[in-house]
């Protein structure tokens, strides 16, 4: 027998976008200038447009029935030049926040989504400390339109940007250097510090962290250390910096403020393999997606709903509310988009009732968008978006999402079709 899963009156259902994948036209940051020099494959021009039509976007996630939004201030837009701010872009900010609670539906707003201002990175970006009057001024800038948002946070997946910027050099500002890396996470937990001390009195600020579960390769003991290891540092070590003032690098351990988060939110999709490698430039382990279902995302990952399960047991370890901030998949087929959503949603509530303080669920993406280096081929979103014409078609998941938000349930209809049995 299937029985209804319910969830707590006050739980948010969300989705979540970021600024340079809906947006279109953010000409003034680091992303954009390596998309124009031909350093990224793929131009993110007008986006999904959103700049232009946030209003019929906010309008179509009010008629969905979602109330939570999760999105991102694009720091160049505020600054496309170094000590200019642009008033315009700060007041259609502000616009954005003011009609979202206007429309029942929560703000999240996240102040730093990979994309920094282009000028800041020519000046060294976060790998200099010096850097961080320009991350301050930023931020108080910002804190005067934030006044009606519940939740904001500084940093979305930070070790992905130090991962994929400053180790493997797959993302912009393409650099590969382990020195480098540690000391651009250490200046990211410094700005974080520096930014909760200015918000923190009149907000609920966290931070966002990814966390991809590791899984040792084999029962191998030296396999096991290996998926330790790398969980450690790709997981723990930034997050517990926060509280301890120690950043554990590879070689050195860096000193930053001691701060505090009033909520962490937490990224999940998929499951990470590990195993010992003799390497030390790969400091001793090698890490690829875990190849856990026959059937692979277009994004080329397995579907692993117990994980976020593990992720939010993991987190619990800092004993601080808990928001799942994305949580998606890249298909066509939108029923399994649905499957997706059930299935991850009978972990989260799963967790919920053993006791763990999750307090919302933000779908990624509320719209197809350009998801970086993939480009547009990647359909995560609830909302069909035609890049030629920019018209928006809700997929038949954003309505059974829309229903499960309104209810805050997921019916015995839906569990039966597509849930998990026995769980």
């Amino acid at each position: 027998m299937n029985a209804v899963i319910v969830f707590p009156k006050s739980f948010l259902f969300g989705t979540a976008t970021s600024s340079h994948q809906i947006e279109g036209n953010n000409k003034w940051n680091d992303w954009w200038y390596y998309e124009q020099i031909g350093k990224l494959p793929y131009k993110s021009g007008k986006a999904c447009n959103h700049w232009e039509l946030y209003k019929e976007d906010i309008s179509l996630m009010h008629s969905l029935g979602y109330d939570g939004y999760r999105f991102s201030i694009e720091w160049s837009r505020i600054f496309p030049k170094e000590n200019e701010i642009d008033e315009n872009a700060l007041n259609r900010y502000l616009e954005i926040i003011e009609l979202l609670v206007k429309s029942g539906i929560t703000p999240n707003v996240t102040l730093h989504h990979f994309t920094s201002p282009i000028w800041f990175m020519q000046r060294g970006g976060f790998a200099k400390e010096e850097n961080l009057k320009y991350w301050e001024q930023y931020v108080e800038t910002v804190a005067g339109i934030l006044k009606d948002v519940k939740l904001v946070a500084t940093f979305n997946e930070p070790m992905v940007y130090v991962m994929m910027g400053y180790l493997t050099a797959y993302w912009p500002p393409f650099v590969k250097s382990p020195f480098k890396a540690f000391k651009v996470a250490a200046n990211l937990l410094k700005a974080h510090a520096l930014a909760y001390e200015i918000l923190s009195s009149r907000l609920k600020v966290g931070i966002v962290k990814n966390i991809p579960i590791m899984l040792a390769a084999s029962y191998m003991e030296r396999d096991k250390k290996a998926a330790e290891k790398a969980d450690n540092l790709f997981n723990w070590n930034f997050l517990d910096a926060i509280w301890s003032g120690k950043l554990k690098g590879v070689l050195s351990t860096y000193t930053v403020p001691e701060s505090d988060v009033d909520f962490i939110g937490v990224n999940y999709y998929t499951a990470s393999e590990v195993k010992y490698s003799w390497n030390p430039i790969k400091f001793f382990f090698e890490a690829k997606l875990a190849d856990l279902s026959e059937r692979k995302t277009q994004m080329g990952w397995s579907v692993y709903p117990e994980g976020i399960y593990k992720a939010i047991t993991a987190v619990s370890r800092y004993e601080k509310p808990m928001y799942i901030t994305e949580n998606g998949i890249a298909t066509l087929d939108d029923e399994w988009r649905k499957e997706f959503v059930v299935q991850h949603l009978q972990y989260v509530q799963k967790a919920i009732d053993e006791g763990y303080d999750v307090r919302g669920y933000f779908y990624w993406s509320f719209m197809d968008n350009y998801e970086w280096k993939e480009g547009f081929e990647p359909r995560f979103g609830l909302i069909e978006i035609d890049y030629k014409t920019y018209e928006r078609k809700p997929r038949e998941s954003a309505y059974v999402y829309g229903e499960i938000a309104q209810k805050k349930e997921i019916s015995e209809e839906l569990i039966k079709k597509y849930g998990l049995k026995g769980l």
